[in-house]
């Protein structure tokens, strides 16, 4: 080997370290970036909770379990669900429970440290079933676009209180296992304050327990979004979403359950401007209405495992929502 073939092939190979230093550093650099400020992909692999028990007040009716860490929800199976004689997927859960326990933040909103949200809702192989039905192979969050961008990707269980644990949790969310379409100013006004309340009576009473889900009118036409031309799954929009919260105490358990309507013409007049930082506080009330009234909406059963008559405490309607202190206040909005 000649003196210039030496000196090229040490230049060649000078080169192809810093290449090698550069495409390393990148790639840290971005993992680091993800890692520290925006949910990835893909899911994260995360354990399971082992001091949180989600089902204890879940329905008896249970479909297609998911685990999702914070929450455990029961995804429709092809069925009948408004009694109108037609069998088909809804593309959601039935129903979410979650364990909620109390956080102390040092952030003036009093939300837990959190992730940029994903660019794309995680995929899941539990809507295989849905995709091999409808001949297709389209992500869900697909239907949400197109005729389908006026409605929102709607959580169940906010990520927001997933955070409490860690926001690998809180990213975890993003999934359509913990979500149904819901109108805009619903999810971003009244929805949201009843979110952060839930939050913040969690604090207040240390731990309390939540079962949500979506509620469709009896042989009602279910609206679907998701274009078939475009072989986009149909999805179902919920006429209405309810919320029920358990809180244990000496007296034995208190339930507040509560149903919103999801669609209407006009924006009901509790809903406000539909937008939670500019409306502060809301009023739930005229939203709350007894465990019977949710039963009879959804079909679902509660306390199903006690052997005990529930049928009058069932028909018990909360006439107020326990006050909350300002110390342990969450958000922008109640």
């Amino acid at each position: 080997m000649n003196l210039f073939s030496f000196k090229t092939s040490i230049a060649q190979f000078a080169v192809s370290i810093s290449l090698i230093l550069l495409i390393f550093i990148l790639l840290n650099t971005a993992q680091a970036r993800v890692g520290k400020n925006e949910c990835p992909e893909n899911r994260y692999l995360l354990p399971n909770l082992q001091d949180y028990d989600h089902l204890k007040y879940a329905p008896a009716e249970r479909e297609r379990l998911y685990n999702g860490g914070t929450f455990i929800s029961s995804v429709d199976s092809i069925d009948d669900d408004n009694g109108d004689g037609k069998e088909e997927y809804l593309v959601q859960p039935n129903w979410v429970a979650y364990h909620l326990k109390s956080f102390n933040s040092n952030r003036g909103s009093n939300y837990a440290p959190s992730y940029r949200r994903p660019k794309n809702w995680y995929r899941l192989k539990l809507f295989n079933e849905e995709r091999e039905h409808y001949k297709t192979n389209q992500n869900v969050g697909n239907s949400y676009l197109g005729m389908g961008h006026v409605w929102n990707r709607g959580h169940l269980s906010q990520r927001a209180d997933s955070n409490r644990i860690t926001p690998e949790f809180g990213c975890n969310t993003h999934v359509f296992s913990n979500a149904v379409p819901q109108s805009p100013k619903f999810n971003r006004g009244i929805w949201q304050g009843m979110e952060n309340y839930v939050s913040s009576l969690s604090n207040e009473r240390g731990e309390l327990w939540v079962v949500t889900g979506p509620v469709y009118e009896k042989e009602k036409v279910i609206q679907f979004i998701g274009e078939r031309e475009k072989k986009e799954i149909p999805v179902a929009v919920p006429d209405k979403l309810f919320k029920v919260i358990f809180m244990e105490s000496e007296r034995g358990v208190e339930v507040i359950s509560l149903i919103y309507p999801n669609k209407f013409d006009k924006l009901p007049t509790y809903y406000k401007e539909g937008n939670c930082q500019q409306d502060k506080q809301y009023d739930h009330t005229p939203y709350i209405v007894s465990l019977k009234d949710v039963e009879d909406a959804t079909g679902l059963t509660f306390f199903s495992g006690i052997e005990m008559d529930l049928s009058e405490f069932k028909k018990i309607k909360a006439t107020i929502l326990p006050t909350v202190g300002d110390e342990h206040r969450v958000g922008y909005c109640l």
